[in-house]
């Protein structure tokens, strides 16, 4: 299958819009709650895509099995990380946040692993596993996992946004075995039962609109419509044009630009171990999806 300057626009794209979710998770911190943040992030999206269905055409499924499957995806695959990593960067730098979600692919071959026929582990991908674990733990580092009776609260936050990337990993495994549906009709009853579980969740918890800063309010919109609804749009487009090993590159982009931004715009500080962390983590990414085809779709 061959890449075009059109595909290559596309990924560029999605590296944008997808890294930018941690640094508009933290602009709108400014003015919502972590729970805050995910339900409206998600119905801006449901609002996106439901207006991308009914344009093509698509219907709801009908069947009870699909939708009980679809509930699952929505709390695992968006409820949960969402809240965690929103909770996570009150504590979290942004771009540290971006490296830690990074890990996702090689937590779905962990879980392919033992719960899929077909995904077995290959030695470049167990090798790939233990570069990327010896990433967190550089990234913890011996200060937080050596720490008694002190302040905990960074550790647990690092460890929050880790079990996020746990769950998009077990989600897209659950998205594999869902019954042949279009990738839009997915997307949008997802982020719509999603909404639906975290509009009561958080009601209570949302500030009058008149006290919401205008910059917590543009970037919480910005998240919903561009870095959940428009890039999933954009990368299944991607996945079907150019193909999912071609897609899977934003997989090692996407952390890049997210501590690009951290630093440029939230003046955030890159250490040595951030750097080293990062590496390992690509490394072993990279070492995961060598020879393998599938990719995987991370979210923020």
């Amino acid at each position: 299958m061959s890449v075009r300057p059109s595909h290559w626009l596309v990924l560029a794209a999605l590296t944008i819009m997808w890294g930018s979710s941690y640094l508009l998770i933290a602009l709108s911190l400014r003015g919502f709650t972590p729970v805050g943040v995910a339900a409206v992030r998600l119905m801006f999206g449901a609002a996106v895509m439901l207006v991308f269905m009914l344009a093509g055409g698509f219907r709801f499924p009908r069947d009870r099995h699909r939708w009980g499957l679809l509930i699952i995806i929505a709390v695992v695959g968006n409820c949960i990380p969402f809240s965690l990593i929103a909770w996570g960067q009150q504590e979290v730098e942004s771009g540290l946040a971006g490296i830690l979600v990074a890990l996702t692919p090689l937590l779905v071959v962990a879980i392919a692993h033992f719960v899929l026929p077909e995904g077995r582990v290959s030695r470049n991908q167990f090798v790939g596993f233990l570069l990327a674990f010896a990433g967190v733990v550089v990234l913890l580092g011996p200060e937080s996992l050596m720490a008694l009776g002190g302040d905990f609260t960074r550790l647990i936050a690092q460890l929050a946004i880790l079990l996020s990337a746990f769950c998009y990993a077990l989600s897209s495994i659950l998205t594999a075995k869902l019954p042949e549906t279009p990738p839009v009709v997915t997307t949008t009853s997802v982020l719509l039962l999603s909404s639906a579980v975290m509009l009561p969740i958080s009601a209570e918890q949302f500030p009058e609109l008149a006290s919401i800063p205008a910059e917590a309010l543009a970037a919480v919109a910005l998240l919903g419509v561009m870095g959940t609804a428009i890039t999933t749009v954009l990368y299944f487009w991607l996945v079907r044009a150019a193909g999912p090993r071609f897609a899977s590159l934003f997989n090692y982009l996407v952390p890049l630009w997210a501590v690009f931004l951290g630093m440029i715009i939230l003046d955030e500080p890159l250490s040595i171990a951030m750097v080293l962390a990062l590496l390992l983590i690509i490394g072993g990414v990279l070492l995961t999806q060598r020879g393998e085809g599938g990719s995987v779709n991370e979210q923020s």
